[in-house]
């Protein structure tokens, strides 16, 4: 009302904060002096209830225990009468039935007459639903995700799976562990809920780790483990993908269709920018152009007065532009707003305002949507290196150099370990493990590894090596380099141990010495070896120049200039065309000065300020025809000449090689601030082009990326008119592109302890991905004596005719008694465009599958001798499994 009444005799008077002001002089003594109940300055409604029931008899049971519903019938009606406004109808609400029915309930109440208190309840509802049939004649589908941590399993949680209407756990398998390890009861509730269909589960990893960064098979196997774990805790598995922490790219719908999910989350509870659709149900379009239903917007949060205050709007708009209308609320258990509480009640006695239902329900039973959504890569940013700054989290780079590093190191042992089973035939044990894949980053820094080093590589090359035919020669002191990667690998290796340098003949390019060691340029076959022996003959060949030259690093193939003032990178020639290719240098990069009220806006990377570099020292390495090596030592020092750091770096060239490898150290004198975008000490790079177009790996998959920050563990494309120049990482995952022509590779942000980094520079790769991956880890070369093998001195056992194609795991196939028939493996096409080819092995084939991720064959592949024809769309990834003739 605008004005207070004159008599307050009996009244119960509710004064709402923003009214407090405008009350009368005086008011608060006269309605005190009438015996009204003046509530003010109460903004909880338990506490104004409490308030207002102090002025009564004593209140019966029934109406007590009815009272909420009475609140959920007012909210109820406020909400129906906003939204037949909001989707511009007028009411039909007959008011006179709906306010005696209304009456009719509260005395029925008072009277302690529960059954007749419902009935009335019951039939204003059915009314109100009424009404909304009027315009909307579907019920909006309403989804209840209740959130699930290690500190929220307890009896909250428990009265949550207990209520009575549909609920989703949002749980990882590795809290679903926990659940059947420590609390049987909520387990077994939980349990039961399932099969009533009354509880949906949202999750399917079992750790929720960086998954934009991860590589494909750790995606999978965290995938897979999580499924075996959700299956032996509740005897169910999650049939809809989603996760509380930041990570989606558009590789993983292939991978939940493969796995047989019918439907995921696009959306998360983290920090960080996702694109979102105007669609609440969605086909959500992975990179090989695989599809699957998505609710592609995010829920509201259930304990915000805010969201049910408007409630009617929101849920205006999905019934106006949504195929399938569709409100999602979150909340840890028992933590909402009582409004929600409203909400639930309404749900009891009809579907005024929507029918809660469970995932599954949402994503079988709904219509197919309509919209499908193809998210751009650029659209997403995680906010993984600001949070690990903001929460001291330790590590914000090398935890993630430390992961791809042991994953690397993983890919290599098993694929030896393979190979070696499949060419010598040996039995293979059949063993029940966990995951040993590496999922950790900042937030996870403890995460188990299991006992993986360079041994069991070393172990894994023995195998392989043992596992050759070797010729009758006599034997050779030798080194062998396996190659795990499907692609022609041209490599540097040591060899310190050899009596004499290799004759350059294949798979030697080129060796040489320096006054420390033996080295040499070599090639390895794709899945094969190279074997290096000493030879009387062997050295360096006189047509071969040597590759320094003063302070010039130069091959086949490129030609590095190192500048005489900082010690960088001062240019790179290529052979074909004019001018610099790349120039780099270290720095750190700190905010530029605050800007004033009224100043034109500059961006931060238009305000930025970074330091330069100063050489001290530039000392020629290594000067041979196989190798080339330059170092240099000086000051990274501020505008105003402050030292910020020392600085090493190690220029290092092969013969043969596109690869120009770059050793970094340096020794901080100032950390850099909190703000890790904004500053850091990074690798610098420049190029001239601006309009120079970036691309980088998401799952090992080459995709176009035009926004300022780039997430990528393996590679870094700049593609300019002139050619295509790759930034190797090595793992280091956050770069920042500026200025169009500049890219800052983050090396050390605040609160991050590793001073080493080994970056590389690639000219005109024809593919990338290889390269990078052999980069970041490859078997360290293995001395043996022993006799030359069989196949000569190098050779492959499995043979890809399309270069845009990789293997990403290699496991033998066994029969009962574990010895090997066959194999599987993994194709993924990594250039984002289609291949089509063959596999071929080194023993004949009788047939090949694709499967699914479970193993379970689709469809039989045209084998011709010993070659597999196969066809993948970009991005494809699919699981092969071959059987032996």
């Amino acid at each position: 009302m605008d004005s207070p009444p004159e008599s307050l005799e009996g009244l119960a008077l509710l004064i709402p904060s923003i009214c407090k002001a405008d009350l009368p002089a005086g008011f608060s003594q006269r309605a005190k002096e009438s015996g009204a109940v003046l509530v003010k300055g109460l903004t909880d409604r338990q506490e104004i209830v409490t308030k207002l029931l102090a002025a009564l008899p004593e209140v019966n049971e029934v109406a007590a225990r009815l009272a909420p519903d009475f609140y959920a019938l007012g909210y109820c009606y406020l909400q129906v009468e906003l939204l037949t406004r909001q989707m511009r109808y007028s009411s039909s609400l007959d008011e006179i039935y709906f306010e005696n029915k209304t009456v009719e309930a509260a005395k029925a109440a008072a009277e302690g007459s529960e059954e007749e208190a419902k009935s009335c309840l019951q039939a204003c509802f059915d009314v109100l639903m009424e009404e909304r049939n009027q315009y909307y004649s579907v019920d909006a589908s309403l989804l209840d995700f209740v959130l699930v941590a290690e500190s929220t399993l307890n009896d909250s949680l428990l009265a949550e799976v207990e209520g009575g209407l549909p609920i989703n756990l949002w749980i990882s398998g590795a809290l679903a562990e926990k659940v059947a390890a420590e609390h049987p009861q909520l387990k077994e509730t939980i349990s039961q809920k399932l099969v009533d269909k009354q509880i949906g589960i949202v999750g399917g990893e079992w750790i929720e780790g960086p998954l934009n960064l991860l590589d494909p098979e750790t995606v999978l196997e965290n995938l897979l483990h999580g499924q075996k774990a959700y299956e032996k805790a509740l005897g169910y598995t999650p049939k809809v993908f989603g996760r509380r922490r930041f990570g989606m790219t558009a590789f993983i719908p292939q991978v939940l269709r493969g796995l047989g999910y019918v439907g995921a989350i696009h959306a998360t509870l983290d920090e960080g920018k996702l694109p979102v659709s105007n669609q609440g149900k969605a086909r959500w379009e992975g990179v090989d152009g695989s599809t699957i239903d998505t609710l592609a917007k995010f829920p509201l949060d259930a304990t915000k007065p805010e969201t049910f205050l408007s409630l009617f709007s929101k849920l205006g708009e999905a019934m106006d532009g949504e195929h399938v209308a569709t409100l999602a609320f979150a909340h840890w258990p028992k933590i909402t707003s009582p409004w929600y509480e409203d909400l639930k009640t309404i749900a009891r006695y009809g579907n005024s305002l929507g029918e809660f239902t469970t995932v599954e329900h949402y994503f079988e039973e709904t219509d197919t949507a309509t919209y499908h959504g193809n998210f751009k890569p650029e659209d997403y940013r995680t906010p993984w290196l600001k949070q690990s700054i903001v929460r001291r989290q330790p590590g914000p780079i090398s935890q993630h150099l430390a992961r791809e590093q042991f994953n690397a190191r993983l890919d290599v042992a098993s694929k030896l370990e393979a190979l070696a089973h499949l060419v010598a035939g040996t039995s293979v044990a059949k063993e029940e493990t966990g995951p040993i894949r590496s999922i950790h980053d900042p937030a996870n820094p403890s995460q188990h590894e299991g006992p993986l080093d360079e041994f069991a590589v070393q172990a894994a090359c023995q195998a392989m090596a043992s596992a050759l035919p070797r010729s009758d020669q006599s034997k050779h002191q030798a080194y062998l380099s396996f190659n795990t990667l499907n692609s022609l690998r041209t490599r540097g290796v040591f060899l310190p141990d050899l009596p004499e340098l290799p004759v350059n003949e294949s798979p030697v390019i080129s060796s040489g010495h320096d006054s420390k060691q033996k080295f040499a340029s070599i090639e390895v076959p794709g899945c094969g070896y190279g074997w290096i022996a000493g030879d009387p003959r062997g050295g360096a060949d006189r047509k071969q120049k040597s590759m320094l030259d003063g302070h010039v690093l130069r091959n086949e193939f490129m030609e590095v200039h190192i500048h005489p003032e900082t010690g960088g990178i001062k240019s790179i020639y290529d052979y074909k065309t004019r001018g610099n290719r790349l120039s780099q240098q270290l720095s750190l990069r700190m905010p530029g000065k605050k800007q004033g009220a009224g100043e034109r806006y500059l961006g931060p990377d238009a305000s930025a300020v970074y330091s330069r570099m100063i050489v001290t020292q530039i000392d020629p390495g290594t000067s041979s025809p196989a190798m080339g090596e330059i170092h240099t030592q000086g000051r990274i020092v501020s505008a105003e000449d402050e030292v910020m750091a020392t600085y090493k770096q190690t220029y290092r060239l092969w013969r043969s090689s596109r690869v120009l490898e770059i050793d970094i150290e340096l020794d901080l004198k100032v950390d850099p601030k909190s703000l890790p975008w904004d500053s850091h000490y990074c690798c610098r790079l420049a190029w001239g082009d601006e309009a120079a177009l970036t691309y980088h790996d998401v799952q090992w998959v080459r995709t176009r990326c035009s926004g300022r920050r780039i997430e990528a563990s393996n590679y870094v494309e700049i593609e300019a008119s002139h050619g295509k120049t790759t930034l190797l990482t090595g793992g280091i995952p956050f770069h920042l592109r500026n200025h169009g022509h500049m890219l800052d590779s983050i090396l050390i942000p605040h609160g991050e302890t590793q001073r080493k980094f080994r970056l590389g520079i690639g000219l005109d790769l024809p593919y990338s991905l290889p390269v990078a991956r052999d980069f970041t880890y490859q078997a360290p070369p293995m001395l043996e004596t022993a006799a030359m093998p069989a196949a000569g001195k190098s050779s492959w056992l499995l043979h890809l005719e399309a270069k845009n194609v990789l293997l990403t795991s290699l496991n033998p196939l066994t029969d009962d008694a574990g010895s090997p028939i066959g194999f599987q493996t993994k194709m993924l096409e990594t250039e984002g465009r289609p291949a089509k080819g063959a596999i071929r092995c080194f023993r004949k084939i009788k047939e090949a599958h694709l499967c699914d991720f479970h193993g379970n064959r689709i469809t039989r592949c045209e084998v011709d001798g010993d070659r597999i024809l196969f066809q993948l769309a970009p991005g494809q990834w699919y699981p092969l499994d071959v059987i032996w003739a």
